[in-house]
């Protein structure tokens, strides 16, 4: 279990690298670990991850996260692209 959990993330991240989306993004949804594996309908409707990822992305002031201003824009367009919709 641990172990396809591991592959999934690593999958996952390397795909959202591949996007050429900011690594501190790829970085946030591996330290959030809400989501596991590749799992579109959790990324995409899980109100918690999404919480957990702004605060990741940008902290409580949108300052103090991992990303810069334009990398937490760069992430809500990845965003939208994957779920239709922006969410974080």
């Amino acid at each position: 279990m641990k172990l396809s959990l591991a592959v999934s993330l690593t999958t996952l991240v390397a795909a959202v690298m591949a996007q050429n989306v900011p690594p501190c993004l790829a970085e946030c949804i591996k330290d959030v670990n809400i989501c596991h594996g590749i799992d579109i309908r959790c990324f995409c409707d899980r109100e918690d991850f999404h919480l957990a990822m702004r605060q990741c992305l940008g902290g409580n002031d949108g300052k103090s996260g991992k990303c810069s201003e334009g990398d937490q824009k760069t992430a809500l367009v990845f965003q939208t692209s994957v779920c239709g919709r922006p969410k974080i």
